[in-house]
């Protein structure tokens, strides 16, 4: 797997790429962008790139955030009603770290101030994150 192979140098993902073809093996490239729109390519490696599938990873929508925000709280056996769940995903930055996170965050004020989390709870922890 190589992470932001958008930025990494052409020539040594040429040599590995081509390393990873001859042991029949799979190789995992993640970008900001599609090969296509990638600087500077080798032609080689353009070519090689150009035949592989590419997947384009959205950021997740409000029904795959607020099932994730449930499983996380599950995760810490915590309680949340849905209309927090609701008012999270319609106010947090929308990534699956920053969900990992705020669930952190909340679990960790609810338990110093010793109360459930509930909408003003969940407000003064994003307004604290700066979200």
């Amino acid at each position: 797997m190589v992470d932001a192979a958008d930025t990494a140098p052409a020539e040594p993902l040429l040599h590995l790429y081509n390393v990873v073809v001859e042991r029949r093996g799979q190789l995992l490239l993640t970008a900001t962008e599609p090969p296509a729109r990638w600087p500077a390519l080798l032609p080689d490696l353009r070519s090689r790139l150009s035949a592989a599938p590419t997947v384009g990873v959205e950021a997740p929508d409000d029904a795959l955030l607020a099932a994730l925000l449930v499983k996380l709280f599950s995760d810490r056996q915590v309680v949340v009603g849905e209309e927090v769940v609701l008012f999270l995903v319609r106010q947090m930055e929308r990534s699956f770290d920053a969900a990992r996170r705020l669930v952190a965050a909340l679990d960790k004020a609810a338990l110093s101030e010793q109360r459930g989390i509930t909408i003003p709870l969940a407000r003064a922890v994003l307004a604290r994150s700066g979200t």
